[in-house]
């Protein structure tokens, strides 16, 4: 059985689009195999753990039944037609040009690839780009009373990704799942790297401090006194720190420094998945040069909806399902 096959019967079965309670021990299996690989890249030492799969599989179909749905949430799709530049607002709001448009249509690696490898005639996918905001004064119209260093907030678009290029709408949104599935497992053990590297710093730290505060004699440091016993304010301040040190170590290796802690980590990121992943629909209304209107504004605007992603505490992105045809890509292949 392919991966494709296998992640869809996982998604429908998880999610009870078939309505089956579980799946059958054969798929089960695949699926935790292919789990267990995504575990084995970043972090091995959870695998041998005691039921590791039971107890790893509820995590997982939470996390899957959350971002089943998120799908619905993502306007499209969008014809990402050139022609149609002048025409749709959306494409008008995120590109400058059709020229910037065809321009980003042809350098898609996922777009290249799909059309060079298959005969199809358009593509499904969703586009991904940076959403930034930047806050001017500027002039603003009242009625007949134009106002002057107004504070008004411009929304531009930048960074432009193609992924999860597919024949079919549906099969895309699958592979996204997928892809969100995977980020929300690289996110948690990004963190349980970051705790590491932190806790390495701290124990060179520490050394160096132990190793201030060694007695001129060469008799044994001095690390065991109270700070408040300290014989003058520099020994005092430096084991101060040193206690600080030590508590913030002992708080790591308590969350994250043996495998069950690790693993336990990794469910509760499954579990509470809009922790660390965000999307919701949102309306925009834009000036021609920008900036955000309000929705009673009467002035020439583009109108549109996107999906507003958060992954953590990165940048906002604008994500929208969208179809291209491969006539854009015949010179480029």
């Amino acid at each position: 059985m392919s991966l494709k096959s296998l992640w869809t019967a996982f998604y429908q079965r998880l999610v009870g689009g078939d309505g089956q309670q579980s799946l059958d021990h054969e798929k089960e299996a695949a699926i935790l195999h292919e789990i267990e690989k995504i575990v084995r890249e970043t972090d091995s030492t959870i695998l041998p753990l005691n039921r590791f799969r039971k107890r790893i599989l509820p995590s997982v179909q939470n996390a899957i039944q959350y971002i089943s749905g998120l799908i619905p949430q993502v306007p499209g799709p969008v014809d990402l037609d050139p022609g149609r530049w002048d025409k749709d607002p959306l494409l008008r709001a995120m590109f400058i040009s059709r020229e910037e448009l065809m321009d980003m249509l042809q350098s898609s690696k996922a777009l290249k690839r799909f059309f060079r490898h298959t005969n199809a005639s358009q593509a499904f996918a969703m586009l991904v780009a940076d959403q930034k905001e930047k806050i001017f004064f500027g002039t603003q119209k009242d009625g007949e009373i134009f106002r002057r260093d107004v504070p008004q907030k411009a929304v531009f678009f930048e960074n432009f990704k193609v992924f999860a290029p597919a024949l079919e709408l549906a099969e895309t949104h699958l592979q996204v799942q997928h892809l969100a599935l995977l980020t929300l497992f690289r996110q948690a053990f990004e963190k349980i790297t970051d705790l590491e590297s932190w806790k390495n710093e701290l124990e060179k730290q520490k050394d160096l401090l132990e190793f201030k505060l060694r007695r001129s004699d060469n008799s044994e440091p001095v690390t065991e006194l109270n700070p408040a016993d300290a014989p003058d304010n520099q020994t005092q301040k430096t084991l101060q720190v040193l206690s600080d040190i030590n508590r913030k170590l002992k708080e790591i290796k308590a969350e994250l420094d043996t495998p069950e802690h690790r693993l336990s980590h990794l469910c509760s990121v499954l579990k509470s998945p809009g922790q660390k992943l965000e999307l919701k629909t949102v309306s925009l209304k834009l000036s021609r040069m920008g900036v955000r209107l309000e929705s009673s504004s009467t002035e020439p605007a583009n109108e549109f909806n996107v999906a507003e992603l958060a992954l953590g505490q990165d940048l906002k992105q604008a994500v929208v399902w969208v179809r291209a045809e491969a006539k854009y890509f015949l010179r480029s292949l």
